[in-house]
């Protein structure tokens, strides 16, 4: 039975990305990229309401409306983008706001509160797999609060402004946080309305504020965050290599287009 509700946050600007529009609608392998990571949810019986936040210009761009949009309304004549998120099993569509921790909040505000868990997810991590969200999910019912995350592998330098490096970090105990993170809604949505004047650099962190413990849960390496334009090349390369699994490969109907940045791909989606 159903008793998680999941959060998309989808309000990046795109600025490392050197793109036009917001990060989460840049098109990956001929989908918006929010599309694919909301699509990666799909057959999680587990949850059971799916809400992605926008920032205010494209939800008024693909809903002509200013707060929400809920999806039973969105009819034939609907944007193609919302269609698309409708299939990938969006319930909603609500308005973020000036900063990452505002739109969360605005989205705890927006799932039901029916079922006692709520994940949060990054709309630039579309390669999130159902094995860690299995795992996930079950140590957050063991405790309340869990995230995925993993551990840092590369050694770790403090650089001055200047770029001279000052010191080596040990990387023991160092994780690299990662999303979805997960919690007793009730919970967190009592943390954010309590600390959320504070800035935070994820859910975990505000949770922490208000006496919240929370546990880590490691994740694969390919729940990548997609940043900049050669992180873009990585999951365009993701993609073809699981297409090519599968047995499609279609060389010859390849089509070629930009990337941000300038870089072509071929587009090894069906046209």
């Amino acid at each position: 039975m159903a008793d998680f509700s999941l959060i998309i946050v989808a309000g990046g600007s795109g600025s490392r990305m050197q793109a036009d529009r917001k990060k989460a609608f840049i098109e990956l392998a001929d989908l918006p990229l929010v599309v694919h990571t909301a699509a990666a949810f799909l057959g999680v019986k587990e949850i059971g309401d799916v809400v992605v936040v926008l920032p205010a210009a494209e939800l008024k761009l693909l809903t002509g409306s200013d707060a929400a949009f809920d999806m039973r309304h969105a009819d034939a004549n609907a944007h193609v983008t919302v269609l698309q998120l409708k299939d990938a099993g969006v319930k909603r569509l609500v308005v973020g706001g000036a900063r990452r921790q505002d739109s969360v909040l605005n989205g705890l505000q927006a799932v039901s509160d029916k079922l006692e868990y709520v994940m949060i997810h990054d709309a630039a991590r579309p390669f999130v797999s159902h094995e860690d969200l299995k795992k996930l999910m079950a140590r957050t019912r063991e405790t309340g609060a869990a995230i995925l995350a993993h551990p840092v592998r590369d050694t770790l330098k403090r650089v001055e402004a200047s770029g001279r490096i000052s010191e080596t970090v040990s990387r023991a105990g160092l994780w690299g946080a990662q999303t979805p993170q997960a919690f007793r809604r009730k919970e967190l949505l009592a943390a954010f309305k309590k600390h959320n004047a504070e800035n935070v650099t994820d859910d975990a962190e505000i949770y922490a504020l208000a006496g919240g413990k929370c546990e880590a849960v490691q994740g694969s390496a390919l729940n990548f965050k997609i940043t900049t334009p050669e992180d873009l090349q990585l999951a365009e390369a993701l993609i073809a290599l699981r297409a090519a699994a599968k047995g499609d490969i279609r060389p010859a109907s390849a089509i070629f287009r930009k990337l941000p940045g300038g870089n072509t791909i071929f587009d090894i989606e069906p046209q």
